[in-house]
């Protein structure tokens, strides 16, 4: 959409929102059920004038900040979706979870997962020596435009932040810094306060930062996780399965929800999964937007339901 300069200027003035994105990834994940490989995208969008950081910190500690209190030692676990097996992390993760889905917070929670079915994407298209990252680069600025565009329609946005947890593209020569370029240069009304994209740790006790945002990252991680292990099942024989099912649990009609009535959260809680069919060569696959798509079949309960 082409934005002419007093559009511009109006927005700027009266529509003007401040923004942090965080991002978490699943990489390279083979369907036990399909045998197709898929990687995943998950994205957290911060209002800066209604902040998600501190209630997320406060519901970690339930208000509790003394760091001598056995209750703080507690609820200090890091929230790793694959790695919950006691229940103090559990529960930690229950608090957030009911924070997400509760109506009186929709203003202070924007979430996207998107998930690439790779196993039908044209190999062609992308760099055969580097075909994760060349999938995940090309997606991930996809992402952040659809993530953006669609929770805050109409509005003249600033991305104070991104940060990404810690992994491969770290040490990507263009990942840091393309994709904030790239949308830079296309898009009228996004603007960009940084010019890298800043990498955490998954650990909030090792956030150099001091303001704890991997807190964050470990909430896109829960919630990725948790779309993940619905799609693909969980391993109901690990001893971790048993702190994870009542997460699943009190996940799954959101996420069911989330597939079956799009429209419900107002593009500010989503879904989508590319592509619907198999690409064929030289088809610029993520710029056709009919292979988009949002339903899918929950794997998970073949697991635990039957």
């Amino acid at each position: 959409m082409l934005w002419s300069e007093i559009e511009l200027q109006f927005l700027k003035i009266n529509n003007k929102i401040q923004v942090n994105l965080y991002a978490d990834e699943v990489q390279m994940i083979k369907c036990p059920y399909t045998r197709d490989k898929w990687i995943y995208i998950g994205l957290i969008a911060e209002r800066l004038d209604n902040p998600l950081l501190d209630e997320i910190i406060k519901l970690r500690y339930i208000n509790n900040f003394d760091k001598n209190s056995s209750y703080y030692k507690k609820n200090d676990r890091i929230i790793h979706w694959s790695d919950i097996d006691d229940a103090e992390t559990m529960h930690i993760a229950q608090r957030w979870i009911e924070f997400i889905m509760k109506p009186e917070n929709a203003d202070k929670f924007y979430f996207y997962v998107l998930g690439i079915n790779i196993s039908k994407l044209d190999i062609g298209n992308f760099n055969k020596d580097d075909f994760f990252r060349s999938v995940y680069n090309r997606f991930f600025r996809s992402a952040i435009l659809y993530l953006l565009k669609t929770a805050f329609p109409n509005n003249y946005i600033v991305v104070k932040d991104i940060f990404h947890e810690e992994g491969h593209q770290r040490e990507h020569k263009y990942f840091p810094w393309h994709p904030i370029l790239s949308i830079k240069e296309k898009e009228e009304n996004i603007e960009f306060s940084c010019t890298q994209i800043r990498f955490l740790p998954k650990s909030h006790r090792e956030d150099e930062g001091g303001d704890k945002r991997s807190n964050i990252i470990q909430l896109c991680d829960l919630l990725l996780g948790l779309c993940v292990g619905a799609l693909h099942g969980i391993n109901k024989s690990s001893k971790r399965s048993k702190y994870r099912k009542p997460l699943m649990e009190m996940f799954l009609p959101f996420l069911q929800s989330m597939m079956d009535e799009p429209q419900k959260y107002k593009g500010r809680i989503m879904i989508r999964f590319f592509p619907k069919e198999k690409i064929t060569p030289n088809r610029l696959d993520n710029k056709d937007y009919n292979l988009f798509f949002t339903k899918r079949k929950i794997y998970y309960l073949e697991d635990f339901v039957k």
